[in-house]
């Protein structure tokens, strides 16, 4: 396996499997990662095998006032949260690792890469409240709970908001 930085050129790539993970359309997740990926203090690491098939990806930015993402989390976050864990932070973005190839330590190593030599004090991410595996991956390697169900995009589908220092 070998892990390199999400160029241009690998967005299709990472779309698709976005796609096949999340269940979204290739060209709407294409111009998500696209517009992340101009965000300030983007980072992002793509997983192949040796045929350089995509097996995985994770991504992030520099949080910043003003950004969709970090609005919807601040409107769920006390201002002692959001001065602790927004201030200099990098949001964890997407994980997103191929069905057929999980449990594998692929995750794992993806979040070691994207997470090596950043320099930022803290780091914020969402997940489904259901999603047990992500929850229990990420409580074992250091992220507390800031808000166990915030609906942070909706109401039908509530978040866990997790935060961890770096």
């Amino acid at each position: 396996m070998k892990i390199e930085s999400i160029e241009a050129q690998d967005i299709t790539s990472v779309a698709e499997l976005y796609c096949r993970v999340f269940s979204s359309d290739v060209e709407t997740a294409e111009q998500n990662i696209s517009k992340h990926a101009g965000y300030l203090g983007f980072k992002g690491v793509l997983a192949t095998d040796e045929n350089g098939s995509t097996l995985g990806f994770a991504y992030g930015y520099t949080s910043l006032p003003g950004q969709f993402y970090r609005e919807k989390l601040v409107n769920q976050l006390t201002q002692a949260q959001i001065e602790e864990w927004l201030e200099d932070c990098f949001e964890f973005v997407e994980l997103a690792v191929n069905p057929d190839h999980l449990r594998k330590g692929i995750a794992s190593k993806l979040k070691e890469h994207l997470f090596k030599g950043l320099s930022k004090q803290t780091s914020v991410l969402t997940t489904a409240t259901d999603n047990d595996a992500a929850l229990q991956m990420y409580k074992r390697n250091g992220w507390e709970v800031l808000h166990p169900s915030a609906p942070v995009l909706s109401e039908a589908n509530p978040q866990v908001i997790m935060a961890k220092k770096l």
